[in-house]
Formats: C-alpha cells, sequence, structure tokens
C-alpha cells in the first residue's frame, strides 16, 4: 500500500471517529467545557502512530513557513514531564494542525472507552460532571468499532501495534526520513 492509500484509509477512519462523536457533542453540549481556546486536555504528552505523525507533518506543511518554524520550535523544546502545552497550540490555546489532529484528539471530551480497559470510562474532568444518564448506545457503542477499524487500519496498512511516539516527536521527525 502507498503512502497516499494509508493517508486515505487513516482518513477513512478520522470520518467514523468524527461522524460518532458529532451527535454525543449534540446531545451533552451543556456539559462539554470543549471549545476553541480551551487547551486544558492539549497538556499531556499523546502518543500517536506514524501514520498520524505523517498527516501532522502534512498539515504542518500546509501552513506558512513562520507558523511552521514556529510549532517545530515548540516542539523541539517539548519535555512531557514539565506538563507543556502541545506544540501544535497557538498562544489562545487554539490547535493550528486541527484539520490533521491525530484521532485521540477528535474524541477527547467524550466520555471515552478503551478495550484494554473495558470497566472504565474516562474523560476530561471539566466536562460531564453530575452527568447520570450516560447513553451508551450513542457515547459508549460506537467506540467498540473504532478500537475494531483502527484493527483493521493497522493491518491493512502495516501499522505495527505499539508504533508511537509523542505528537512533538512526529512535528520534529525529518520529513524525508519518515516517508
Amino acid at each position: 500500500m502507498t503512502r497516499d492509500e494509508k493517508l486515505a484509509r487513516l482518513h477513512v477512519h478520522l470520518r467514523l471517529v468524527d461522524r460518532d462523536v458529532e451527535p454525543v457533542v449534540q446531545r451533552y453540549r451543556e456539559h462539554i467545557q470543549c471549545r476553541p481556546g480551551c487547551g486544558d486536555c492539549c497538556h499531556q504528552s499523546f502518543r500517536v502512530s506514524a501514520l498520524e505523525g505523517e498527516l501532522l507533518r502534512d498539515g504542518l506543511a500546509l501552513l506558512p513557513p513562520q507558523l511552521a518554524a514556529g510549532i517545530r520550535e515548540r516542539a523541539m523544546a517539548y519535555r512531557p514531564d514539565q506538563r507543556m502545552p502541545c506544540p501544535a497550540l497557538d498562544t489562545d490555546a487554539r490547535c493550528m494542525l486541527y484539520a490533521s489532529r491525530p484521532r485521540l484528539c477528535r474524541k477527547y471530551g467524550i466520555p471515552l472507552w478503551h478495550p484494554d480497559r473495558p470497566h472504565e470510562v474516562r474523560t476530561c474532568a471539566l466536562n460531564f460532571r453530575g452527568v447520570t444518564d450516560i447513553d451508551a448506545d450513542t457515547v459508549l457503542e460506537p467506540q467498540a468499532e473504532w478500537a475494531r477499524d483502527w484493527i483493521r487500519l493497522r493491518a491493512a496498512t502495516g501499522l505495527a501495534h505499539g508504533d508511537a511516539a509523542s505528537i512533538a516527536e512526529h512535528l520534529c521527525a525529518d520529513p524525508a526520513a519518515t516517508s
């Protein structure tokens, strides 16, 4: 599978996630504090796949050179143990690579289920406070399909399980060396 075919398959997966997150956001809007300018969850060292790293670098290449250089500088200075903001955030806590963001960033804010921890559901501490009527069909059931589709994507693209690095590491990588 070519690089373009792999990225096209990733886009299919990301559209699936976006499609399923939207009804949750619509139904629970008053319980979700995520908005442009809120970067609380973006102060973690998220690890994302090499394929998502390629998508991030493609998004970076589309930015004006000065903006891209600033993101690369912040990525080089990034220290995960210091709870620094994601290098892609601007000074107003808005993601400058929003269209190219990884799957984790697309689903953060809603209650998240992980197949490796099926007994847990987690969400941002700012969201879903006092909510007791979470609709599992709307919120949790689609996430099982995301997990299954991610497994299919990995198989189709040859993406190794555990092949991940931090967003900052991906943004520092030389595009010529990773393609």
